[in-house]
Order: structure tokens, then sequence, then C-alpha cells
């Protein structure tokens, strides 16, 4: 099976999207209104993402390309984070196909991938989760590539909202790699709060 190059050619696009909106406090995202794989509502800005660390992804239970391989190392990658998943970070994969997607089914992927406490799986209205994935950067900029859910890009979007620093980094490269950025914008966090309580 070839793969895209596609998402790759995407990460330039996404990352000037990152660059302004950090400056301005990290991205505004939509606050729309979710649901987790135990069916539960939730606020994605207020309830998510709001002054947490997190790594987002998108994907979709029936893919058979990309999203396989995402989930596999999105394992490695709550294993090499370990106890910080949950409580210093926080992962959540949106579908692309809400329709499929119930919250049942979601609940019934999670448990077949092995997914641990801390990483979220959410679906709700198609056009509040397309809303998310424009604001996130993670659009194709041809129209009829973009609409073909199955090519979507293999990139994580990952940052600390209270502190506005945002990245993203491609979904399939070495986790060790990710754990390390991901624990950078971590890191940046604590020595934000540390220095501020220092004042």
């Amino acid at each position: 099976m070839r793969l895209s190059v596609r998402p790759l050619c995407l990460l330039s696009a996404v990352f000037a999207l990152f660059a302004w909106d950090a400056a301005a406090a990290g991205p505004t995202l939509p606050n729309v209104v979710l649901r987790t794989q135990e069916n539960r509502p939730v606020r994605f800005y207020d309830d998510l993402i709001k002054g947490r660390t997190v790594v987002i992804s998108f994907m979709f239970t029936s893919c058979q390309a990309i999203c396989p391989r995402t989930s596999a190392n999105m394992l490695k990658l709550q294993k090499a984070l370990g106890d910080h998943v949950g409580r210093d970070v926080f992962f959540y994969s949106l579908t692309l196909d809400p329709k499929t997607d119930t919250p049942a089914v979601l609940e019934k992927y999670a448990r077949s991938i092995g997914a641990g406490a801390g990483w979220t799986f959410l679906t709700g209205k198609a056009e509040d989760l397309e809303s998310l994935r424009r604001t996130l950067g993670l659009f194709d900029p041809d129209p009829k590539v973009d609409a073909d859910k199955t090519q979507h890009g293999a990139l994580l979007v990952y940052g600390n909202d209270a502190i506005g620093r945002w990245s993203v980094i491609p979904a399939l490269g070495d986790a060790e790699r990710i754990a390390n950025a991901v624990r950078r914008v971590m890191g940046a966090g604590a020595a934000a709060q540390a220095q501020s309580a220092g004042r």
C-alpha cells in the first residue's frame, strides 16, 4: 500500500497557522458540544482544552489506511508518557465519520486498541467536527482531496493551552521523539507557573 506524501506537504501550512495563533495565546477553538465514548456531553474548549496540555488527532473507526498505524503509534506515545497521560497531558481523537462513529462504536474501538485512561474519543455533529478540523489547520487546500476522508493528514496537533504554545508533528514519527516534544510543552507550562508563583 502506497501512502500519500500529501500529509507531510501540509506541515508548512499548519505550522504557519499555529505560528500566528500561538502569538495570540493559542488557537481560538470552537467551544462546540461533543460526546465522549462514554456518551458524556463535553464542551470542546471549556471541558477538554482549557488550561491543559493536549494531543489531538482525527480518525475514523472504519479507516483501513492511516488510522490503524496512527492509533498504534499513539499507543506507543501513551506508553512513553506513562503516568503523565490523564494527569499532565490528555489525548483526544476526533472522528471524521460521526454518522458511523457513535459513542458506542468509539467505546468499542477504544477498548479494542487498548486506549488507556486520559485518551478520549469524540464524536458530535458533522459541522462541529469540521469546524474544529479546519480551525486546527488539518485540511487539504485541494477541496476534492479534502472531501475524501481516506486521505486525511496523518498529523497530531499538540499544545499547552495555559501558555498558548502549540505545534504539529507527523503522527507516524518516532513515538519517543513525539513524547519529547510533548514533554517540552508540558515542561514549559510548569516553568511558567513556577515563575508566576515566584513573583
